[in-house]
């Protein structure tokens, strides 16, 4: 099992001591801190990874990767893998930067809020 970085394991902490404390005191500009600080992190990154339900095709990676260099200020090596679990859509992975459009990630959103409503 992959360990936290001190980074996120502080920024967890924060959010935790915040949430405890029902205000904003002086830990919100840490929490936002350590946020940009894990964002820069992801922009540095040079590797990411797309999971799709099908395979892509050639162009489709190269396409997805464009944008993601352009995201990120300089080139990004894209690696491709199927995921059939996702059932449809996308999920991207640049360092701690996830951004899931699967089919899967929204069906588990909208059960969370039929659930709490």
């Amino acid at each position: 099992m992959k360990s936290v970085s001190k980074d996120a394991r502080g920024f967890v902490e924060g959010v935790i001591s915040h949430l405890k404390r029902g205000k904003s005191g002086n830990v919100t500009p840490k929490v936002q801190s350590l946020l940009l600080k894990m964002t820069a992190t992801a922009k540095h990154e040079h590797q990411a990874k797309v999971e799709s339900a099908v395979k892509l095709t050639s162009t489709e990676i190269q396409a997805i990767a464009r944008v993601l260099s352009k995201v990120a200020g300089h080139e990004v090596s894209l690696t491709a893998e199927v995921n059939p679990a996702l059932i449809g859509g996308l999920r991207l992975t640049m360092a701690d930067w996830v951004m899931d459009s699967s089919i899967r990630n929204e069906l588990k959103e909208m059960a969370s809020i039929v659930t709490v409503s």
